[in-house]
């Protein structure tokens, strides 16, 4: 057999899972809205393809993510902001376990110049 046998995957899934809300939770921004998470592909549309896609609403605002992975290099990644205009987009997250590894990541968007408040997203894997 390899891998773990499947009650040591799911508790060690399980257990994975409520790490990343106790992280998520205590890097929570009081002030700050966040955009909801109402589309990702890996739930949303399995077996769409090579391109992870994420959207993000909230506030009349939506953030369309496409997270391409770059082989060795890492990930790219694509924002696309609605309604369009000058914006600021900063990842916010810890460091990956291990060099290939997943890690928790948030992005914060700010309209610098603007009466519109800072948004960020809801917490998500990469």
């Amino acid at each position: 057999m390899i891998g773990p046998p499947p009650e040591r995957a799911v508790g060690e899934q399980i257990a994975l899972l409520r790490s990343v809300g106790y992280a998520a939770f205590g890097r929570h921004e009081r002030d700050l809205d966040v955009l909801d998470l109402i589309f990702d592909s890996i739930l949303d549309a399995p077996g769409s393809g090579d391109v992870r896609r994420l959207r993000f609403s909230g506030q009349g605002i939506t953030l369309d993510v496409d997270i391409h992975e770059s082989g060795r290099t890492g990930l790219t990644i694509e924002l696309r902001v609605s309604p369009s205009g000058p914006v600021v987009v900063e990842s916010r997250g810890g460091d990956a376990e291990g060099p290939n590894g997943a890690r928790l990541v948030s992005f914060l968007l700010r309209w610098p110049g603007t009466a519109q408040r800072p948004v960020r997203t809801a917490w998500i894997m990469l």
